[in-house]
């Protein structure tokens, strides 16, 4: 009996004591597991950290790019002001144009014709008139027209003065050499007539160093305006303006 009662008190003991391990790997494992679960939550928690601030660079790049680009839009649409307009405003370069394109008219008229420089007391007849020394202490030579011309004239165009013209009496040459001598054919004429004169009708056109007008040819005589189809321009050249083109169809087109 002692014996029977013996062995149930071992067995008792040894059940407790394998349930205490039982429970201690049991506690063990919930332990590893919530600390497994921890830093599961604080991966996570730190992947979508990293997620959002990788969106949050991205957005602010994405942001950034599209300001450079309105930016530069902007700046393309913005029309860069250079040369003459930088310079002188559209009502400027009407008032200079129009207070000057008379003088432009005779002195262009005065190397057609023939009539630009002094003369003396030389002079020379041929077929196709007469024509009279050159004095001018500036001109030796027929080249040196061209020095005194470009003065005043845009090298951008060519000289007028070289070849005749189709309106009669502009049919000779305004200048000829005779032995060494320059001479001028001093043709006393009139191209505008009697109380005419050119007013600007418009701006037509201008570039960097260059603007365009409209002419009207215009006579005093009765306020009436004779033509409206001829155009002029000046050059803004050499650090100041020069004449540059001169057309007038009906009298100046050289065949």
């Amino acid at each position: 009996m002692k014996r029977n009662r013996l062995m149930i008190a071992v067995l008792i003991t040894s059940l407790m004591l394998s349930g205490c391990a039982v429970s201690e790997k049991n506690k063990d494992k919930k332990a590893d597991e919530k600390v497994s679960h921890k830093e599961q939550d604080k991966s996570e928690s730190k992947k979508k950290e990293v997620e959002k601030k990788a969106k949050e660079v991205k957005e602010t790049k994405k942001e950034t790019s599209q300001e450079q680009e309105t930016q530069a839009s902007q700046v393309e649409e913005t029309p860069v002001v250079t040369g003459i307009s930088s310079m002188f405003t559209d009502d400027e370069l009407f008032a200079f144009a129009d207070e000057t394109v008379n003088t432009f008219y005779a002195e262009r008229m005065s190397y057609i014709c023939g009539t630009q420089f002094s003369v003396g007391e030389g002079s020379y007849r041929n077929d196709d008139g007469y024509y009279v020394a050159v004095s001018d202490p500036r001109i030796q030579t027929y080249d040196d027209i061209e020095n005194v011309y470009y003065q005043k004239f845009s090298r951008k165009y060519p000289i007028c003065y070289d070849k005749p013209y189709n309106l009669s009496p502009l049919t000779k040459l305004p200048f000829i050499v005779v032995d060494g001598q320059l001479y001028e054919a001093y043709s006393a004429i009139c191209i505008n007539g009697i109380g005419c004169k050119y007013t600007v009708g418009e701006i037509i056109k201008k570039t960097d160093d260059e603007f365009w007008v409209r002419l009207n040819n215009y006579c005093e005589l009765d306020n009436s305006t004779n033509q409206t189809d001829i155009t002029c321009s000046f050059v803004w050249e050499d650090g100041g303006w020069k004449y540059g083109d001169f057309n007038n169809p009906e009298f100046y087109k050289v065949g």
